[in-house]
């Protein structure tokens, strides 16, 4: 027996019209056919549907059990129709985003508040993790959506990868820090200067982004202590030294730390040294709510350009 879903329509129209011309009334359609159609569908299930007078039409038993089924059958497949659709358009699912911890302070807080307005059915399962961590976990398969930062541009042709966020490096010093009164401190003050500077292991990309920093300003500050971005605010914070840290840090308030921009922070070639912080995906992911999660990122940043480079 075979009832299809065009069939079990037409025998829930009629059987909430209790009429056979007001039923083809409203699925615009001649009443001749639509008789025939629900005469082959009593044939298909072995029963009569309708009680059929000069005067009435009324549900038999029969009728009564499958008008209960098949709105609920009609309910289910309308609901499953929209669901694919919702899938097929990013709408819901899950992704798995990887972040480095300073994306946490800019990026990562205005990228999630758009996404979750316009998609609020979509979940996500966070990562925070260095950047070579999120590189291995990409190359797993274990995220969908890296936030990273590269100190060259990707080689691999799995991975997309577009610039998401570039910021300047400012000098965070300790309240009372005599640099502190200066709008901003000139690059050569850094000679010598007792410096918190960021370890290997915690963050090479801001290690070697300051000894360009250094390099190009022709200045070798004395580093006392080398940490993650936290513990190096906190140090400053104590005292223990200047550090230099992406701009987006000073979204840590601290009533004892000082932020100034560095003049000149500019590379041989002019162009100032910033903290750029990348978008990577697989290639050949087919999660449609992280495409259209990367999709909206390239539109939120800085170039236009950006985001046809994303899809």
């Amino acid at each position: 027996m075979a009832l299809s879903l065009h069939a079990l329509r037409l025998f829930v129209v009629v059987a909430e019209e209790l009429h056979f011309g007001r039923a083809a009334a409203r699925l615009h359609m001649a009443q001749p056919p639509l008789s025939q159609q629900i005469r082959q569908l009593e044939a298909n299930v072995g029963a009569d549907l309708f009680v059929r007078t000069t005067r009435s039409v009324q549900l038999t038993e029969a009728g009564r059990v499958l008008f209960d089924r098949a709105r609920q059958l009609l309910a289910d497949a309308d609901a499953a129709e929209q669901a694919v659709v919702r899938a097929a358009h990013g709408e819901t699912g899950r992704i798995s985003l990887g972040f480095t911890s300073s994306a946490a302070y800019r990026l990562l807080p205005r990228i999630l508040s758009a996404y979750r307005s316009a998609y609020p059915a979509v979940a996500f399962d966070f990562t925070e993790a260095t950047s070579a961590e999120q590189w291995d976990a990409l190359r797993a398969g274990k995220l969908d959506v890296a936030l990273l930062r590269l100190s060259t541009p990707p080689v691999e042709t799995d991975f997309d990868a577009f610039e998401a966020d570039r910021e300047p490096m400012l000098l965070a010093l300790p309240l009372g820090h005599p640099l502190a009164a200066d709008a901003a401190v000139a690059a050569a003050a850094l000679d010598g200067l007792p410096m918190v500077g960021f370890s290997a292991g915690g963050s090479a990309y801001f290690r070697d982004l300051s000894q360009k920093i250094y390099h190009a300003a022709g200045v070798q500050p004395r580093i006392e202590q080398e940490s993650v971005l936290p513990t190096i605010l906190a140090l400053v914070e104590a005292g223990l030294g200047a550090a230099l840290v992406p701009a987006s840090a000073a979204e840590m308030r601290s009533a004892r730390v000082t932020y100034r921009p560095l003049q000149p922070a500019k590379s041989r070639r002019g162009g100032t040294i910033d903290a750029v912080l990348h978008c990577a995906r697989p290639h050949a992911s087919t999660n449609m709510a992280a495409l259209v999660f990367v999709r909206l990122l390239a539109t939120m940043s800085a170039s236009p350009a950006r985001a046809g480079q994303a899809g």
